[in-house]
């Protein structure tokens, strides 16, 4: 489930560029020991050996026999979590750490009630819920270029990058669309991953999505390709497209075909970096937005 909230103030007063890639900062592993002490506090998870069996396990430490039912042993769980967590795990591997806590640690919360009668105070999904806004609303305070979506932890992206692309996987709702909206899902999941982001085939994936929603919405030009599709988008008389942004899609073509490992091996048109990537990535949005607008301009009622 991916949460709605609002960023906090310290992170709208920053500018919007501004973003953690490739770290897990300190102040970060400290909220999120914090987020710990709450869930413990709440009984969301059941207690402190079940968190540091986990973090040992994923930092690959030797395991401990922790004993739940003793206080002693208990504080020894809660010292080896924060040692683990603070100064044993890469910043890959905090991040397996989030999803883990999500996906595996939680569990409902009820009482007795009467005579051998369990009620649910807080559904195990619920807890999820929670977890899940609250490790959103600490990756968005410390700026982090990830958000947590559906039990995984994802590439962020720009704000305007996020808005395009929600707003394209709109229209490739329709069922015209259902080959271009692969590619580009595809694309998102290759800029998206969090510890090995594939740049050019992310590329690649975003402008065939273009092409494809531009040779099943316009089949009058009878394009195999993007570049052919552009040509007639610039000559034909049931559109009005203007050169100059008929010539966006032509750079787009040109950068997948000749950008650097992209279209073929050793292209020399440029290296597809996070930067320019997550800019194409907004762009070809926007195109395929706008090739639906032009398409669908073209549709005539028919009267009856």
């Amino acid at each position: 489930m991916k949460s709605l909230i609002k960023p906090p103030f310290s992170s709208r007063a920053r500018e919007l560029h501004m973003q953690v890639d490739g770290d897990f900062p300190a102040s970060a592993r400290t909220g999120l020991l914090h987020l710990l002490f709450d869930l413990v506090e709440r009984a969301y998870v059941p207690d402190w050996t079940v968190i540091a069996r986990e973090l040992n396990r994923i930092a690959r430490r030797s395991p401990v026999a922790y004993d739940a039912s003793r206080v002693d042993s208990c504080n020894e769980a809660k010292e080896d979590a924060k040692f683990t967590l603070e100064q044993q795990l890469s910043w890959e591997k905090v991040f397996d750490f989030c999803e883990r806590l999500h996906n595996h640690l939680p569990q409902e919360v009820g009482h007795e009630e009467g005579f051998a009668q369990y009620v649910v105070d807080v559904s195990r999904g619920d807890v999820q819920a929670y977890i899940a806004t609250e490790l959103q609303r600490l990756f968005h305070e410390e700026s982090l270029a990830y958000e947590f979506i559906e039990g995984a932890v994802l590439r962020r992206g720009r704000k305007h990058t996020v808005e395009r692309t929600a707003r394209s996987q709109v229209v490739l709702g329709d069922s015209r669309l259902l080959s271009a909206r692969r590619h580009f899902d595809k694309s998102l999941q290759f800029f998206r991953h969090p510890t090995r982001p594939d740049y050019e085939n992310a590329v690649k994936e975003a402008v065939c999505a273009v092409e494809a929603a531009g040779k099943a919405l316009f089949p009058a030009a009878k394009a195999s390709t993007l570049g052919e599709l552009t040509k007639w988008l610039g000559s034909a008389t049931e559109v009005a497209v203007p050169k100059a942004i008929c010539q966006t899609l032509t750079g787009v073509y040109a950068f997948r075909s000749g950008g650097d490992g992209i279209g073929h091996g050793g292209g020399t048109g440029g290296k597809a970096t996070p930067e320019l990537t997550e800019y194409l990535l907004a762009v070809c949005a926007s195109q395929i937005i706008y090739l639906v607008d032009l398409a669908n301009g073209l549709e005539v009622e028919i009267p009856f």
